[in-house]
């Protein structure tokens, strides 16, 4: 079983990693990696989650199999099996006691494999024993992946546990943050490879559905959604990083909410000091990735509806662009990276404690005390202040991912429909506030006195427009039946 913390690194930051204080007892290593990977042409092995390669590490010559998916907060933990290669070539009868024996069609594998793509980097290592009974290596790769059309270049940290356990992985990671900025990646050198090949764009990540299992304790099931959240956050990163679809910060802010949500819900069982703690750390990424959201639905779905001139919609991309720049910032930072880093030790390397409330009574007490304050925030909620129904709709929110992320443990059908409407209140009081939201961002832009007039009395009346959803709604709210007692 290979375990180790992969963490993104910018290549401008290299030497300020390389004078890190963990490193500078030691004597590194440099060793010139050149593997290939090797799949059939409809990637039969990458869909059921095996990467075969052949390697040269110095002269030393490998062949490897790597099977299972793993990535959760940059932990990386799969089954790994290497052997010899004498002669340079791939010997398939050497995996026989592996996954890889068990594809289909597997007597004629050697005749549908061909390269894939190559991997060549240089690798510096430290080892390192930052306590009895636990030994590191740490690995600076830098090089690139490359197809026979196209190439990516590579930048990245590893530290793969080689005896002890994983927490002390992360632990390095923190001191080594405090060098050079250091980011948790999800993102292999195989997967990059392999989106080269298919001549794939990275793309965005929605949320999936619910891990939790009717028999989990409340910490268990916390760990479920919390972890759910987090790939789907780290699943829209690189995208949000380096492309210009809004979607990508869309889902990022989504991942954003569900996990900070979860973290408030669950503090109890998590920890109230720790998830409190995590929530203010993510609280700037938080923020960035709303104002950048702002913007692009302002362009996207409010500017297109007023008579703006080519000057008001120059100035709009602007912001945009400048809210975009302030998000991906926040992704870099130190103390979002920081926050990730910790969630996902607490997540991979601290054992979850089998104690505390069950899932059943926890979900009951949570939803019943929740479910109130929504019915007392949804009273007269049409004629409510914009401000009263801001904090209705993060109520209902919070609620709903909520109630999805305890959905199994739940009465489905009921949760299902309780569900909708939490997401139908959410939207109605979303568009509300997007008018709202519209006014504010256009008044920055400085508009003619006609484009504001015109667009004050539109958005209000988007606003007006909501009025008679809102009721419907409130009374489906205040009807629901208390379906989490039957949990």
């Amino acid at each position: 079983m290979e375990v180790e913390l992969k963490l993104a690194l910018d290549p401008a930051d290299i030497a300020r990693f390389r004078q890190a204080r963990p490193l500078a007892a030691v004597k590194p290593t440099v060793t010139r990696v050149d593997g290939v990977y090797f799949d059939t042409p409809d990637c039969s092995l990458a869909r059921q989650g095996m990467a075969l390669r052949l390697r040269d590490a110095g002269g030393a010559w490998m062949q490897g199999l790597k099977a299972g998916r793993s990535g959760t907060g940059g932990l990386h933990s799969r089954h790994e099996w290497e052997f010899e290669s004498d002669d340079h070539a791939l010997d398939l009868a050497r995996f026989r006691e592996t996954p890889l024996a068990r594809i289909d069609d597997v007597p004629t594998l050697h005749k549908r494999l061909h390269a894939a793509f190559r991997v060549t980097f240089d690798r510096t290592a430290w080892e390192l024993t930052p306590a009895r009974g636990s030994r590191l290596e740490v690995a600076l790769d830098v090089g690139q992946v490359c197809t026979a059309d196209a190439a990516e270049a590579i930048c990245e940290v590893e530290i793969e546990c080689l005896e002890g356990d994983a927490w002390h992985a992360f632990e390095l990671a923190e001191a080594l943050m405090q060098a050079a900025p250091l980011r948790p990646s999800i993102v292999t050198k195989a997967r990059r490879g392999y989106r080269l090949f298919r001549n794939e764009s990275p793309q965005p990540v929605h949320a999936g559905d619910s891990r939790v299992r009717r028999d989990m304790r409340a910490e268990t099931a916390a760990r479920a959604i919390v972890a759910a959240a987090l790939e789907q956050l780290q699943g829209n990163e690189e995208g949000l990083l380096t492309a210009d679809d809004p979607e990508f910060v869309h889902q990022a802010r989504v991942a954003m909410r569900r996990m900070r949500a979860a973290l408030r819900m669950f503090a109890k069982p998590i920890g109230r000091t720790r998830a409190d703690a995590w929530r203010r750390q993510l609280g700037r990424a938080t923020r960035s990735l709303g104002a950048a959201r702002d913007w692009d639905v302002f362009i996207t779905e409010t500017l297109p509806s007023l008579p703006a001139t080519p000057e008001v919609i120059a100035r709009a991309r602007r912001h945009q662009r400048r809210a975009r720049k302030a998000a991906r910032n926040s992704i870099r930072s130190r103390g979002y990276a920081s926050a990730i880093l910790r969630v996902s030790r607490w997540l991979a390397a601290e054992p979850p404690s089998h104690k505390g409330a069950k899932l059943e009574e926890f979900a009951a007490k949570l939803l019943a005390k929740r479910h109130a304050r929504l019915v007392a925030d949804v009273k007269n909620l049409a004629r409510a202040s914009m401000q009263a129904r801001h904090r209705t709709r993060i109520d209902a929110k919070r609620l709903r991912y909520v109630v999805e992320g305890l959905a199994p443990a739940l009465d489905r059908r009921e949760a299902k429909r309780y569900s909708r409407v939490l997401s139908q209140l959410q939207d109605a009081l979303g568009r509300a506030n997007d008018a709202v939201t519209g006014r504010r961002l256009l008044a920055r832009l400085k508009p003619a006195a006609s484009l504001g007039a015109f667009a004050h009395d539109w958005l209000a009346a988007r606003i007006a427009d909501e009025g008679g959803n809102l009721r419907e709604l409130a009374q489906q709210i205040v009807e629901t039946k208390p379906f989490w007692r039957q949990a």
